[in-house]
């Protein structure tokens, strides 16, 4: 049965990037669609640099906790590195070596007591012949002139059915070594087999986890940027002509706004189409 392991949950700079996205990108439309009137840019501006220097701090806080996520899921990776099918096929192996060696110690018990049995049928028939045949009328009776050669073929299978039981009990003790053996290396694949298991569930949960970072981080770096040229682009314009200067106009924005236009298409159409509005109102400008 494998490892269930539940993804992590994303770290807590994720929500503060995306948080940080949302209001860079507002800040970034409504700095676009102000330069169309002056007297409105003052306000927006400072919402873009308020915004600006969330986004930025958000940045650095999602680089940090991506490099933290980094170093365990490369660690993970590399303990998980082993085929968890292949090492549960070598625990049914063993399991199957074990079973076998317990069927054979079992059939060797099974000749244990029938040769016990039989010990102690000749050892009983040794101890009557003996009795018996001690006796002149009993050895005339049965025409047995000497009784050496009856004592001896039951003594000779006595001393063999101890012999035999001597190697038989080896052998069981040899078997069952063996099968303790194997039983412990099923136990031990098996438990390398969870962890590899869990290893690699905890490694892809951390490589999704380090995904949605990164994705999260791309997502911000875009806002960022654009954010910053035109909040700088703005500025530009305002050390040429300051506030309230007669035919107050934003010629640097303009030119940095249909930069920024022409990355956007791609990102995010509704966001895209709104910059393109408030661009096509500065194109005079430029």
């Amino acid at each position: 049965m494998e490892s269930k392991v539940s993804p992590p949950a994303l770290p807590p700079e994720v929500a503060t990037a995306e948080a940080a996205r949302h209001r860079a990108l507002a800040a970034l439309v409504a700095l676009a669609e102000a330069l169309g009137t002056p007297d409105s840019v003052p306000v927006a501006l400072a919402e873009a640099e308020a915004a600006l220097r969330q986004a930025q701090g958000a940045l650095k806080g999602l680089e940090a906790a991506r490099e933290a996520a980094v170093a365990p899921a490369v660690a993970l990776g590399t303990l998980g590195d082993e085929d968890e099918q292949r090492l549960r096929h070598l625990v049914a192996k063993a399991e199957e070596a074990a079973a076998a060696l317990g069927r054979e110690e079992g059939r060797a018990r099974q000749w244990q007591r029938w040769l016990r049995a039989w010990h102690g049928v000749t050892m009983g028939l040794m101890v009557l012949c003996a009795a018996v045949l001690s006796l002149d009328s009993a050895r005339t009776a049965l025409g047995v002139t000497d009784d050496g050669h009856l004592l001896l073929a039951l003594t000779v299978v006595a001393v063999s059915c101890e012999v035999a039981l001597r190697g038989l009990g080896t052998s069981r003790r040899h078997l069952a070594n063996a099968a303790g053996h194997q039983r412990d290396m099923a136990l031990r694949l098996h438990d390398r087999a969870q962890q590899v298991a869990a290893n690699r569930a905890s490694a892809e949960a951390a490589t999704a986890t380090n995904r949605a970072t990164a994705d999260a981080l791309g997502q911000l770096e875009k806002v960022t940027r654009a954010l910053k040229e035109l909040v700088e682009a703005v500025n530009q314009d305002r050390e040429e002509t300051p506030w309230g200067t007669r035919r107050q106009g934003f010629p640097s924005a303009a030119k940095e706004l249909g930069r920024i236009v022409g990355r956007w298409r791609e990102v995010d159409k509704e966001v895209a189409q709104r910059l393109e509005a408030a661009h096509r109102g500065l194109v005079g400008q430029g």
